[in-house]
């Protein structure tokens, strides 16, 4: 993330990179939450789950963000993506069912692979 400066001084962002990493999660808790609104009555369960993870993804981020770095953090971002890698299952089951359109599911994967990709980019080595 570039510095700003506004003439006087330069601001540092404390965390540079987590806003990015938000927004990325952030952008496929919504679009999983609509796409599991969406889905037809017989796959209740499967919604349900697909909202339970996406929220629970975007949950633990914020603590990850809140808590600084340490094996705390490491923890948090652990649990974001393995959610997001559940997701991953769940959006296949979904498509395999009929519950989603092909062209539905293709925008989901894309926003999964983001914010897995922003995600694992904020892990420790």
């Amino acid at each position: 993330m570039a510095t700003l400066n506004f003439g006087r001084r330069v601001i540092e962002p404390p965390m540079t990179g987590w806003l990015e990493t938000f927004r990325a999660a952030d952008a496929w808790v919504v679009a999983a939450w609509e796409a599991a609104a969406a889905m037809p009555p017989g796959t209740s369960e499967l919604a349900r789950q697909l909202r339970r993870g996406a929220l629970g993804c975007g949950s633990v981020l914020v603590a990850a963000a809140q808590c600084g770095d340490g094996a705390e953090n490491q923890g948090y971002l652990d649990q974001a993506r393995s959610r997001l890698m559940e997701a991953r299952y769940l959006l296949y089951l979904s498509r395999r069912f009929g519950s989603i359109d092909s062209k539905r599911y293709k925008t989901l994967n894309v926003k999964l692979d983001r914010a897995l990709r922003e995600v694992t980019a904020r892990r420790a080595p």
